[in-house]
Formats: C-alpha cells, structure tokens, sequence
C-alpha cells in the first residue's frame, strides 16, 4: 500500500515550482491532494502557462487524487472558503505544505542589486504579504481541522538562512518569519499532536528556471522532486514530533530519511 493513502493534504502555490513538485509526490505515496493556487485554466498568472488543474491531474495520474481549488492565500475570503469545502468533503486535513511566494513575479518592479532603501516597496508587500503573511493566514484556518483529530503536519517551504544576508533584505527578512512562525507554531501546536518544520530547499531546476536557461551545470542541482520526496518522507515519519519546530535542509533530510533525487543522487545544499 502507498504510504500515504487515505491521508488528505493540501498544497499552496502548486500550480508550478516547488508546489507542483510536492503535489506529485504527495500524490505517488497515495494522499488526496488539494492543489491550490491562482493559475486556472483561461486565467494564468504571471503569463506562466501551468495551471493548478494540470497539477491536480499530474497527481491522480500518479496514484493520488488531486482537486485543484482556485484561491489567492493573501485573501481572507478564498482561504475560508477553501478549507470549508475541505471540511464538507472531509472533515479533516492530515497535511499542509505552505508554498506560495509572491517575490519571483515577472511583474514586479526590478529591483536585482538594488539596496533596501532603493529597493521598490512592491517587493516588500510580494515577499511578506505572499509570503509569511499568506503562510500564517491559511495555517490559521487549516489548524481547526488538524486539532480536533489531534493530528497534523504542517510543512513550511523556506530557505535555509546562514549567518550572512540571504539574498536581499526582504527576503531574508522573509525567510526568517517563515522560519520563527514555524518555531511558533510547533510550540503552541505540540498539545494537539500538530507538528510543523520548515523545510529548505537548494536551487531547484523550476520551470522558471528551465526557461531562463539555468541548468545542472549552473548549480541547480535539484529537481523539485526532491523537495517533493522530503515532504512525503516527513509525513510517513511517525516520530516526526521529535523534529518539530526545526528548520532541515532537503540534503538533511535525504540523509535522514534515505531518499534521492530523480536521477538516483542525494544533491548536497548551496
């Protein structure tokens, strides 16, 4: 039996890029996958191609069952109303994987080498608001239904932050809430069997990174499988209690749990 059969998960930002890898996976260990996003069939954003339903379809292909929901996680409205048709259908979410990062859109501002107080203030609200903010407003309303069934994982997909600034300082700032929100979580969330662990992935082989022309050679050396394999190994861990709060590298992972990358190998991080 798939490890993950019976169990209901929901993906945010899945209709590409880690999301989309994490659903697929999720969906090959059995789980129904509640794929959300804003990228529908007629209406895509970011002038992307992939779609929420291409992904939910990638996930039944795969031996799951995935039901992709239209929602912006900035809005209160589309959240509520998402995880109220989850508990009509349900009445119960095993796993939340938080994905959604609205700093990578084409239609920002540019701000590459800019310093923070030259940096456009688009880029604050992209990387907080769709974001943390986003994170914390869809785990509010998914925790309801992890609690009552004293059960839950809640996966944060972030960045692993050294002692240097990671990247610019919105991001980092970015990165680091995600991070703290996770130590937050896991402890108010421990007396519910609710545990939570940010998860960080390398430079992964995205479709917008596909597209820009980066490729193995370039050092990125994941797939969006791989993140995708270290979800489902957190989620199949019944001891994962004991790693709660903990913000774990996709290479840390690989080693603890002994999965690989497509191509058969346990990519290292940056």
């Amino acid at each position: 039996m798939k490890s993950l059969h019976g169990k209901i998960a929901v993906v945010t930002g899945a209709s590409r890029g880690a999301g989309r890898g994490i659903a697929f996976e999720l969906g090959s260990a059995g789980a129904t996958v509640y794929v959300t996003g804003r990228s529908v069939k007629g209406a895509t954003t970011d002038n992307r191609t992939e779609t929420i339903e291409e992904t939910a379809d990638g996930v039944t292909s795969r031996g799951g069952k995935g039901i992709a929901i239209r929602c912006d996680h900035t809005n209160i409205k589309d959240v509520r109303n998402l995880f109220e048709q989850i508990e009509r259908e349900h009445s119960r979410i095993d796993i939340l994987v938080n994905s959604v990062f609205g700093g990578s859109e084409s239609s920002l501002p540019s701000g590459d080498g800019r310093r923070f107080w030259e940096r456009p203030l688009e880029h604050w609200d992209a990387m907080m608001v769709a974001g943390p903010q986003a994170y914390l407003l869809t785990t509010r309303y998914a925790v309801p239904l992890m609690k009552q069934h004293h059960n839950g994982l809640i996966v944060n997909i972030t960045f692993f932050i050294k002692d240097e600034i990671s990247g610019n300082l919105y991001y980092d700032l970015a990165m680091n809430a995600i991070n703290r929100m996770t130590v937050g979580m896991a402890k108010e969330l421990k007396d519910f069997n609710v545990s939570a662990v940010a998860v960080c992935p390398g430079w992964m082989r995205t479709e917008r990174v596909v597209d820009a022309g980066f490729g193995p050679e370039d050092g990125t050396t994941e797939t969006t499988a791989y993140v995708g394999r270290a979800v489902v190994a957190l989620a199949s861990d019944t001891s994962v209690s004991k790693i709660s709060s903990n913000a774990i590298t996709v290479s840390e992972l690989a080693r603890k749990y002994g999965f690989t990358d497509v191509d058969g190998t346990q990519p290292l991080q940056f």
